[in-house]
């Protein structure tokens, strides 16, 4: 086990809170459609959700069975100064800060509920804050339920606590539920020496400041969720998508011992980025904010992207660029992205201070981790979530995927969403539909193969309470087109653990398949209330269900518990089936080419839809 370090930190001046918060908006992208009801709650707040907390007094919302407090800061803002520093703990506040209504996202592009950005930049740097519900009933601030942290997914560009409710989810399993907002993109993970502070301060040296604030925000939790009744000696991160690299971070970071006490990965993915690879995407995003900056100047005669080099190196040159870069609207770091390049993923640094020198394998390997029981778990579709937004770079390296020479695999969009097409206008060959599904389905079992299996077998070396999860609802039980264009994608089972919201991208949840989908709702509920009580996903929740047993390294021996249902009841089993890579791509090929695809096409989607053997990039 780790040992925590730390680093001097500086101070800045007190920021005094609103007392009453600015009533902001409360609807925004649903990634999976997890804003629900939380029971009906009254204009007058109730005393029962106020709070004396260490920085200052706090009140909330009380409904029928949830009290909620929204927007409560767990850090200082990163403004000014602070901006590119690891976070420091908020300062207290005078008067009552009203946690009434939801806070503001994080700078971001804003996105659509079908993961499509528009131009608009929306958010602010003053959003290190979190979200928490828990059942209402009297005494609670003498309880100690389990504390379930959720981190949330968007591939650490976007994402905000309005997307969730955790109302249902507190109820039903009888915990305090946190919901962190960190910083996102450039502003949380950027990697240059002229922000940087030459080694006095490693944490804000590292340039992982979105993971620095989910360290922050558990540190927080520690301090302050037994004045919500929860227990900080058992505290559950969890998280989707790039929530879920996240906890794998916290995992793997000496900076998070003993800050939490189990973990759940859903649909971990992106791999982490070396110091070099780092540097050179903040080399990239600074040329793209100063192109932006100039052409905004010179809208007639912008400038090239080798000028926007020079003067960047000018500036590097002559120690101007970090106050360049510090004066910079935080909005204007997203917006010169989306004008001269796209928004990709950002995966934690390995600047072995706060992530370990060659990512997580090494330390999962050598058992040097945050060692906690763990569930690891993916979606049997992972991919056909994103395969329609990749429609436009399919047609343009393969221009007969699909073979309508006038269609993509984005207008699959029109298909599901809008009617205005039809599966058989897009797709309309057999061939189409067998190269849209293979690629989604064998795409899907890569995912599982590196983020599930191939970290089940390392961690379950040291870990034995290591559990993993196959989540396959929705190829049969999502109505038509839904079950072929998505299925069981990424991101599906939000609504299943969380047990709220209308499913994938708003979609697949009918009168039909109600009753199948909401007894797996509950099997898959139940096995998280007990693992977050003692990191053993069997207990009295679930003991009515099949047992979940621990990833085994022993071969023929169940491994993996598989979440499906049909239309009237849940189909939840247990599965010996272990995957690899190497297996998984070799039965693509093979499968690809039974389905009459080119040698280009072959060796084409795979790498466009594919996983990378490799965790830690160049």
């Amino acid at each position: 086990m780790f040992s925590r370090t730390s680093s001097a930190r500086s101070t800045s001046p007190q920021r005094q809170l609103l007392a009453t918060a600015v009533a902001l908006a409360a609807g925004s992208l649903l990634l999976a459609g997890c804003l629900g009801g939380g029971g009906s709650s009254s204009d007058k707040p109730s005393d029962r959700a106020k709070l004396t907390l260490a920085n200052g007094e706090v009140i909330g919302l009380a409904t029928d069975d949830t009290l909620i407090w929204h927007g409560i800061p767990y850090a200082q803002p990163p403004l000014d100064e602070l901006r590119w520093r690891a976070p420091l703990p908020p300062q207290n506040w005078s008067g009552t800060l009203d946690a009434r209504e939801r806070g503001p996202e994080c700078v971001q592009a804003e996105t659509t509920t079908q993961w499509q950005r528009t131009s608009n930049m929306v958010g602010d740097e003053d959003c290190l804050t979190v979200d928490i519900y828990r059942p209402n009933r009297s005494g609670f601030e003498d309880e100690a339920l389990p504390v379930y942290v959720w981190i949330h997914g968007g591939s650490n560009n976007f994402g905000t606590a309005k997307q969730y409710d955790g109302s249902t989810l507190a109820n039903h399993s009888d915990v305090v539920v946190v919901i962190v907002q960190y910083r996102l993109g450039p502003l949380g993970w950027f990697f240059h020496p002229d922000v940087q502070t030459d080694g006095a301060d490693p944490l804000s040296d590292s340039g992982n400041f979105g993971t620095l604030d989910t360290i922050r925000a558990l540190e927080w939790v520690q301090t302050n969720i037994a004045d919500f009744g929860g227990d900080p000696s058992n505290v559950t991160i969890t998280g989707e998508s790039a929530g879920a690299h996240n906890v794998l971070n916290l995992m793997a970071s000496p900076e998070a011992t003993g800050l939490f006490h189990r973990a759940m990965s859903q649909s971990g993915s992106m791999n982490t980025r070396s110091p070099a690879a780092a540097r050179s995407s903040a080399n990239s995003h600074i040329e793209w904010l100063i192109r932006l900056l100039e052409d905004r100047q010179t809208p007639d005669s912008p400038i090239t992207s080798d000028q926007a080099r020079q003067l960047r190196e000018e500036m590097e040159a002559t120690g101007t660029l970090g106050e360049y870069l510090r004066a910079a609207e935080g909005r204007d770091l997203y917006q010169a992205v989306f004008n001269y390049s796209s928004l990709s993923a950002y995966g934690a640094i390995e600047d072995g201070t706060v992530i370990p020198a060659g990512g997580w394998i090494p330390s999962f390997t050598s058992g040097d981790f945050n060692n906690v029981p763990l569930i690891l778990g993916a979606n049997e579709y992972e991919q056909k979530s994103f395969m329609p937004l990749y429609g436009a770079a399919v047609k343009g390296a393969l221009p007969d995927v699909p073979s309508p020479p006038d269609k993509t695999w984005l207008d699959l969009l029109d298909v599901a969403f809008e009617g205005s097409q039809t599966l058989d206008e897009v797709l309309p060959t057999q061939k189409d539909k067998d190269t849209y599904e293979l690629t989604g389905y064998h795409g899907g079992r890569a995912w599982r193969a590196k983020y599930v299996d191939q970290l089940a077998r390392v961690i379950s070396e040291h870990q034995p309470a290591t559990y993993a999860y196959d989540f396959r609802w929705g190829t049969q039980s999502g109505p038509s087109p839904f079950n072929f264009i998505y299925g069981a994608g990424h991101a599906a089972d939000i609504s299943f653990f969380f047990g709220t919201g209308e499913g994938l991208f708003e979609l697949p949840f009918t009168e039909q398949n109600q009753p199948g989908r909401v007894a797996l709702q509950e099997s898959m509920m139940n096995y998280l209330a007990d693992f977050a009580r003692d990191g053993d996903p069997n207990g009295s929740y679930s003991e009515s269900q099949p047992e979940w047993s621990r990833w085994t390294l022993a071969p023929g021996q169940n491994k993996v518990i598989v979440f499906d249902a049909t239309a009237e009841e849940a189909d939840v089993s247990m599965s010996a089936e272990e995957l690899t890579l190497a297996s998984v791509n070799a039965a693509w090929a093979a499968a690809l080419a039974e389905a009459g695809l080119t040698p280009l096409e072959i060796g084409t989607l795979p790498v466009i839809f594919g996983q990378s053997a490799n965790y830690s990039t160049p």
